[in-house]
């Protein structure tokens, strides 16, 4: 008795070519939708949200430059309009490896996040800062120097306080960073201060 030959496997064999044309099409819909809009990285500060004044950029640029100049660190500040119903450590983690921040060796790359819409902010770190720049002590200039001026609806000054402090920290000149932990901090946010391992750090303004 002759076998019978196969030209394929038999469960695609099974559908119409146009459904299967029909079942691809909508997995490659899926993944675009899903995906966020990244904007592009036009500059050490990218406002896409429009809320830093032009004389605040420049000033935040200055900075930013001087830092990369002396350390190689790549600091970049960035402001969205949307997190698009995503949340905020998700859709910083993905702009950071989009961007490529930092040297690749090195990975000393951070971004500080701004979601006005939502009110979200964060501070992402390449694994080669995580050391310098803790998840604690980005908490501590999140909350203590960069929501004050945020909730007073200032947000160039809130971000410059925040890029200050950064800075601050990875020149190695934590001390009074280091003074403000549990000193001025409601006792939830002391607690998961001591109890967090990761090395970037979100917060709600």
């Amino acid at each position: 008795m002759r076998a019978e030959r196969s030209n394929g496997p038999a469960g695609l064999h099974a559908f119409p070519p146009r459904i299967l044309l029909a079942a691809v099409f909508i997995l490659l819909t899926a993944f675009a939708f899903a995906a966020p809009a990244y904007p592009e990285l036009t500059g050490r500060v990218v406002d896409q949200a429009n809320v830093v004044p032009e004389a605040e950029r420049a000033t935040l640029q200055k900075k930013l430059k001087d830092l990369e100049d002396k350390s190689g660190i790549q600091l970049v500040v960035a402001t969205i309009r949307s997190l698009e119903g995503g949340d905020i450590e998700t859709y910083a983690n993905g702009l950071f490896r989009y961007w490529k921040l930092g040297e690749a060796k090195k990975n000393n790359g951070v971004l500080f996040l701004v979601a006005p819409s939502e009110r979200k902010m964060r501070i992402e770190v390449g694994y080669g800062l995580e050391g310098t720049l803790t998840d604690a002590l980005s908490k501590i200039i999140l909350a203590t120097a960069v929501a004050p001026k945020f909730k007073a609806g200032d947000y160039g000054a809130g971000i410059e306080r925040g890029v200050d402090g950064i800075i601050e920290v990875l020149s190695g000149d934590a001390a009074e960073w280091v003074k403000r932990r549990g000193r001025s901090l409601p006792p939830s946010t002391r607690s998961s201060l001591s109890s967090s391992s990761r090395c970037s750090s979100s917060s709600s303004s």
